[in-house]
């Protein structure tokens, strides 16, 4: 009886489609797939930035740059009910960037200019802490809720310059690590697929 009532259920509960269509959002599958290529972005530059440092290798800004491409695109194509979050993590996001190539642009003129793009840096991961928490919470991702925490420990002791290069090479291996079991669990999913048990509700009418 139990299975029967939750099939009952299952069926009566919109699809993801159905309920972005019922919302009036424009959201097709190609967004999807865009929002998932910024996770492609993100795990390439997590694991180029690891061996970068593994290797001692110049121009570790590069793979960083990556990262953050990948969590820019998937803020901008992020679909989430509440419109406040995904405005949150965008502002976190952008104005981190800004936060970042300010630094850059300045480092010849103010002596703190490090700890600018650090404070830079971790807005960006507070945006990007957000991208992977609606994936936990949504889908379950103990992943997402692992970053969530690894986040600010990649960036507090360089803040504040504790840190050390195998402090930082520790910790960069093992974002590399949860982000590439993330974008495994990510990219085998269906696109637009829903909420496990619908813990997001349904979205608020916009026509």
């Amino acid at each position: 009886m139990k299975i029967i009532f939750q099939e009952i259920k299952m069926h009566q509960w919109p699809t993801l489609e159905e309920q972005i269509k019922s919302a009036g959002i424009y959201y097709p599958r190609s967004y999807d797939i865009i929002y998932r290529i910024g996770y492609i972005l993100q795990s390439i530059g997590a694991t180029s930035l690891f061996l970068f440092l593994l290797l001692k290798t110049e121009g570790y800004f590069i793979p960083l740059i990556i990262f953050e491409v990948g969590i820019a695109i998937s803020s901008i194509y992020l679909l989430v009910w509440k419109a406040e979050i995904k405005r949150f993590i965008l502002i976190m996001t952008f104005s981190g960037i800004v936060f970042q190539a300010i630094s850059i642009f300045l480092s010849t003129l103010i002596p703190f200019y490090e700890k600018i793009f650090f404070i830079g840096l971790g807005l960006t991961l507070t945006g990007g802490a957000g991208l992977v928490g609606k994936e936990a919470f949504c889908f379950r991702f103990n992943e997402g809720w692992a970053l969530m925490i690894i986040y600010p420990l990649a960036v507090i002791p360089n803040l504040f310059g504790f840190s050390s290069f195998n402090y930082n090479l520790v910790i960069s291996g093992v974002i590399a690590i949860l982000h590439l079991s993330f974008l495994r669990r990510k990219l085998s999913q269906p696109l637009l697929k829903k909420c496990e048990g619908n813990v997001c509700g349904l979205p608020e009418n916009t026509k």
